[in-house]
């Protein structure tokens, strides 16, 4: 998962919630899409099969929300027309990048961090909205209880992977910084309407600050630990 909107709702609001479950959905579909890219260009068959294991979770994980969200559109006769899933969404909401896939920009061990990093958001997320849903629609906190379950063990291979093949400043410092990137990434996806003239700048600023920290700090593994394939635990990718 990626861009989450807020979900704190304090009453049952079914236009409400049937947009958090299409943007999680949007999410879901989002990642995946990701995976099968890395599965596709990743030279290794076994860490190949571990990216399209988790794309097959993310597209389950689509499946479940947006089964949710057409029932209660059906339970509440709400026009279903407003609150569809539309794949070119994943452009225009900034889900998926329009001329290159983040797999692409990053070496094997930095997705990693990024995966790991954003799955955690994510989950916290997910789990403040599953209370929610656990409060008003019992049968929709079953099925996403389901989705938590995927998302920790992602997050934890994912994470466990990159300790395991970057330096131990090294692994803290990536992933600290992209926890802020993904943290003022949500918040601009919640505030894009209204804000965005005033977050596109502090997120440029914080990406130029970042590079050039990680720049000085020379964070570059030796020439010789370059082929990180060598030692890696095909499921801790999955």
């Amino acid at each position: 998962m990626f861009l989450i909107p807020k979900s704190n709702l304090k009453n049952f609001d079914p236009v409400r919630c049937c947009f958090v479950l299409n943007e999680f959905a949007t999410a879901e579909f989002s990642s995946a899409v990701e995976m099968l890219f890395a599965a596709k260009n990743i030279n290794d068959q076994k860490l190949s099969e571990g990216f399209i294991r988790h794309a097959l979770d993310e597209y389950k994980h689509c499946t479940i929300f947006t089964n949710i969200k057409n029932k209660i559109i059906l339970e509440y006769k709400i026009n279903k027309k407003k609150l569809s899933f539309v794949p070119n969404h994943i452009y225009n909401k900034g889900y998926i990048y329009k001329d290159h896939f983040i797999f692409e920009k990053k070496k094997i061990n930095n997705f990693a961090i990024f995966i790991g990093a954003n799955e955690e958001i994510a989950e916290k997320k997910l789990i403040t909205f599953a209370n929610y849903l656990k409060k008003h629609k019992p049968f929709a906190f079953k099925e996403v209880e389901k989705i938590l379950k995927d998302e920790e063990r992602h997050a934890k291979y994912s994470l466990e992977f990159a300790k395991n093949n970057n330096g131990f400043l090294s692994y803290k410092i990536k992933v600290i910084r992209e926890r802020i990137l993904s943290f003022f990434r949500h918040i601009y996806a919640n505030s894009l309407n209204k804000f965005s003239f005033i977050f596109n700048p502090i997120l440029i600023t914080i990406l130029i600050i970042i590079n050039l920290v990680t720049y000085f700090l020379n964070l570059k593994k030796n020439t010789s630990d370059d082929d990180v394939m060598k030692n890696i635990e095909p499921k801790s990718i999955t």
